[in-house]
């Protein structure tokens, strides 16, 4: 049973060994290895080049313009064109565990599975330190209804291209294409939605099994408007999805509005460490808060399971501190006292 691995990789010559070399290490050996350089302008090329001289099973691809949606379509292309059983996505500065394609091709079989999932780890780049670690006691398999009971359990599996096994034969039956919204930094996310709403039977394996390393010039800390609208469009993208397995729960609205909030966080977190100056910064914040999604988010009488929707006050206090400690916040006062009218719900 042959299984195809894909990478796309820009500029990724300090950290493409260790995604190569995590693929090569698996104890599951049947497997084509396609790597795409999106035109690299640094050793990138030649480091894919060097390691397929070595290992007939990778199968280097170059293009001569960075584009990144490059990635899609060349991941479109393969599907359609391999007789393998199953595709994965891995990025080209991240990892797999050795025992992944073992451990899921194995999951994937014995449950029928169209798509499977795993846990991973978030880790700093810069220090190696693991931000997040997300994995599941029991694995859960999904079919059916328990697509929209079981959201909670399962959506932080969901997010990304990576950490999953994809049946080839499905992806070709439901012909799902590459992402295209070359704006839209949550395409991975909307596409995988997309998948998970065709499947007919879907499963997460709990281990964490990939690592996700996370840079301070990732794109959503670079470009924090089209991050800010993006994050606007998984709200609608996940809301859409729950509604297609009919009337959304009580329980999984409040979840949205939980998933909503955790997204601002992150902008705002995002907005106070650019570079960009107070004026901008007040006007980007200013952008999150008056968004009415963020205003029914404070209003929201929402279950205390969901502990950052419990903690609204702390966090809206934390904001405005911080908002007063911004270098010049005195001479924006009337930006200042905008801003601050957003909070006075809580």
């Amino acid at each position: 049973m042959k299984v195809i691995i894909f990478t796309m990789a820009y500029n990724a010559q300090t950290t493409i060994e260790r995604t190569i070399d995590s693929i090569l290490n698996q104890t599951f050996g049947e497997f084509e290895y396609y790597i795409l350089d999106n035109a690299s302008t640094d050793n990138t090329e030649k480091i894919i080049f060097d390691y397929s001289r070595k290992d007939e099973r990778i199968i280097p691809i170059h293009v001569n313009k960075n584009d990144p949606p490059n990635g899609g379509a060349f991941f479109h292309t393969i599907v359609n064109a391999t007789n393998a059983k199953y595709i994965v996505w891995c990025d080209a500065d991240d990892a797999y565990t050795p025992d992944f394609l073992e451990k899921m091709v194995d999951f994937a079989e014995k449950n029928e599975l169209d798509i499977a999932a795993c846990g991973y780890d978030k880790i700093d780049g810069l220090t190696g330190e693991i931000i997040k670690h997300r994995s599941l006691e029991q694995n859960l398999i999904l079919y059916d209804q328990k697509f929209a009971d079981e959201f909670i359990q399962y959506r932080g599996f969901v997010s990304y291209l990576w950490g999953k096994l994809y049946s080839v034969p499905f992806l070709k039956e439901r012909q799902f294409t590459g992402t295209t919204k070359k704006e839209r930094i949550c395409n991975d996310s909307a596409w995988t939605l997309g998948i998970f709403k065709k499947a007919g039977r879907a499963g997460i394996y709990g281990k964490a099994m990939y690592q996700y390393y996370q840079y301070p010039y990732s794109l959503s800390h670079i470009n924090i408007r089209a991050s800010l609208s993006s994050y606007r469009d998984l709200l609608d993208v996940t809301k859409k999805y729950l509604e297609s397995y009919g009337p959304i729960s009580r329980l999984n609205e409040d979840f949205l509005y939980a998933i909503h909030l955790s997204l601002v966080e992150e902008a705002v977190s995002n907005v106070f460490v650019t570079k960009l100056d107070t004026k901008e910064k007040l006007e980007l914040l200013e952008e999150i808060f008056r968004d009415p999604v963020w205003q029914d988010t404070l209003k929201r009488e929402a279950d205390p399971i969901f502990r950052n929707l419990a903690a609204r006050k702390e966090f809206v206090a934390d904001i405005k501190k911080r908002i007063l400690l911004l270098s010049d916040i005195e001479i924006y006062f009337a930006e200042k006292q905008r801003l601050f009218k957003y909070f006075e719900i809580v």
